[in-house]
This record gives structure tokens, sequence and C-alpha cells, in this order.
């Protein structure tokens, strides 16, 4: 039988204690709007990755619908296959989605993507009743991550508009 020593325990509990300090969680607060319906309150939570630029995001709106999918913060670094699975829902059935829209997103330049979205948080959200939601995020500070808090929005594929603050 193997025993343990001392300084292997420790350093063990260092190594456990290191790696699940990488992950970091919170929440962001925002409104809803959606035409012909009151403004309600909706609240996203956040999962970072333990190793990565992004993580999950959640959401229940009002209507009962859940949502989830992975957020991205793009860094000038960022490859188009990281950017790709995030944005590739962003087709032409959205909504104009000012300052970053066509023709840009429709040629699919992933440079100008980058360019534009570089020290921010994007995501592509699926709802368990067929809507889809993206999201865009400027963060308070890039190197902290979506727990610096910041401010953003995000457009439901139904008309639904969320502007969110964290």
């Amino acid at each position: 039988m193997m025993r343990i020593g001392f300084w292997e325990s420790i350093w063990a509990l260092v190594i456990v204690v290191g790696l699940a300090g990488c992950v970091t969680t919170g929440s962001i607060g925002g409104r809803l709007s959606v035409p012909d319906e009151p403004v309600a309150g909706v609240t996203f939570s956040f999962q970072s990755e333990r190793f990565g630029e992004g993580g999950r995001l959640f959401v229940i709106l009002p209507s009962g619908e859940y949502f989830s999918g992975r957020y991205l913060q793009i860094t000038s670094t960022s490859t188009a296959d990281v950017v790709q699975p995030i944005s590739m829902f962003w087709g032409p059935r959205w909504h104009p989605w000012g300052p970053f829209d066509p023709p840009w997103m429709e040629e699919g330049d992933h440079t100008a993507f980058v360019r534009n979205y570089s020290g921010k948080v994007v995501a592509t959200l699926f709802g368990d009743k067929d809507n889809t939601m993206r999201c865009r995020f400027q963060l308070t500070n890039p190197e902290a991550g979506l727990s610096s808090g910041g401010v953003g929005e995000c457009q439901v594929s139904n008309g639904g508009k969320i502007d969110g603050e964290f």
C-alpha cells in the first residue's frame, strides 16, 4: 500500500485549488423588449471555461424559453475555426445590428469580424422552442473577462431585444 506524504498532499491541494480557481461564474442583468409586450427583466448566468477564451451562457425568458450556448471573447489572435461556430448563425435573416452589419458579415470576412469585435464577447444561444439569440458585450476590462462587468445587447430571432449591464 502506497502512502502519500505531507508535501505531496499539499501540492495536490494547491493544484486542485488552482484549477478550480480558473473557472468564474456570474450573472448579467438585462431588460427584454418584445414588440407589443411589456418590458421584462431577465438574468443571464455565465460560466467560463477552465482553459480558453470563452464559456457557457444561459438565460430563461419570461415566455419560459430556455436559451444556452457558448460565448467567446474575441482577441486579435482569434482564428476563423474558433469564431465561425459562434457567428455562423448570424446570417442575413437577422435584423440590422449596426455598426457591424453587412456587407462584411455576409461575405464571411473573418479578418473584419476579429478587427470589429476584438476585446468584446460574442455569443450564439439556442432556445428550447426553436429560437436563437445572438449577443455581444463590451467589457469593462477585457483582460479580466466577463467577471469585470460591462454592457451589451442580444437579439432574439423572434424580434426581441435584450439590453444588458453587469
